[in-house]
């Protein structure tokens, strides 16, 4: 194609996104939709300089990625991480509600999150509302908050951790007849290779990588859930580390199973989590004001939308790679993942 042509396209391209997304950012503008099946109904906000609660969605697969929605909301992990960032230190934010529905991901960007959210529960509650699923990461980020609200049908636990690796030897040298020539420098260098079978050694040393990130998983759920000392009056169940030890073996659970078994907190959808968050707030900061809720995921720049656009526009893996289960297209890291 002519590059003259082929810039033209991306001129009006970007032109026409634009347009569409002032016109998105305008009529999506700081709305949250109440549960219809708690008998809600949608409710506008105008973010002001008045006290709020920010509403945070946090959807997908959770890593660092790049997105392009140009000014419209963005509900990866990254933004969801930023948006948190900017509500530490946002007086006129007096709390946070915090929507989950995701199957987990990385576990550094997982416990990036839970960090970020245990900063804001130090200064001002935290509400985790699981929607379709908080699996895995999902949930090792909502044990983070003061209450983990969940419907009676949400899935989640999968606490877990999950290391995969390609084996293609023998497709390679069997039937390919292709043999792979590595020089290194040390045994492990290439720990993990497709290209090879791996070793008893190899195993034993990724075994060891995992048991440590599941570790880390159980003592975020003690910090955020097991030693929790908060004066809410709020509902909240009673987990042991014991009882979560005998739980955390990858297993899932409905919504009103990990409430008996103390995951959650509370059942219920947006409805209640603005009811048990009005509580909160009113006893945090010694106040009687009607909270209302606003969105708070922020939006995407220009920068971002045309980095994004430019990543897809040159990424010839992207229809390839989104067809593959996210445990075969992250491989060789430990994930919190339920696929």
């Amino acid at each position: 194609m002519n590059k003259n042509i082929l810039a033209l396209i991306v001129i009006f391209l970007c032109i026409g996104c634009l347009g569409l997304g002032y016109i998105n950012a305008y009529n999506n503008k700081d709305v949250i939709t109440q549960d219809s099946s708690e008998g809600g109904k949608k409710n506008k906000n105008i973010i002001s300089t008045d006290a709020k609660v920010g509403v945070i969605d946090l959807q997908g697969v959770i890593e660092n990625s790049a997105k392009s929605e140009l000014f419209s909301m963005d509900y990866s992990a990254s933004n969801a991480l930023k948006s948190l960032r900017s509500a530490v230190d946002d007086n006129s934010v007096k709390g946070i509600i915090l929507r989950i529905n995701s199957p987990g991901g990385t576990v550094a960007m997982s416990q990036n999150i839970n960090e970020e959210v245990m900063r804001v529960r130090a200064n001002k509650p935290v509400i985790v509302l699981i929607e379709d699923m908080a699996a895995s990461g999902g949930y090792y980020i909502a044990c983070a908050g003061d209450r983990i609200i969940a419907k009676e049908g949400s899935l989640t636990g999968s606490i877990g951790v999950i290391f995969s690796t390609f084996d293609l030897h023998k497709l390679m040298q069997d039937k390919l007849f292709i043999n792979s020539n590595v020089i290194k420098s040390g045994r492990f260098k290439d720990i993990g290779s497709s290209y090879r079978e791996m070793t008893n050694d190899e195993k034993t040393l990724l075994q060891d990588i995992v048991d440590d990130s599941y570790e880390q998983f159980i003592s975020a759920i003690v910090n955020g859930r097991v030693n929790r000392d908060d004066k809410y009056t709020a509902e909240k169940t009673h987990l042991t580390e014991n009882k979560l030890r005998e739980i955390a073996d990858g297993r899932i659970f409905t919504g009103s199973q990990a409430k008996k078994l103390g995951l959650v907190d509370i059942t219920g959808g947006i409805n209640k989590a603005e009811e048990v968050m009005q509580t909160m707030v009113n006893e945090k900061f010694n106040s009687k004001t009607k909270i209302k809720l606003v969105n708070y995921n922020k939006k995407s720049s220009l920068n971002e939308y045309l980095f994004g656009v430019t990543e897809s526009l040159f990424n010839r893996n992207l229809e390839v790679s989104s067809l593959l289960p996210v445990s075969m297209r992250l491989t060789k890291r430990p994930l919190y993942l339920w696929e």
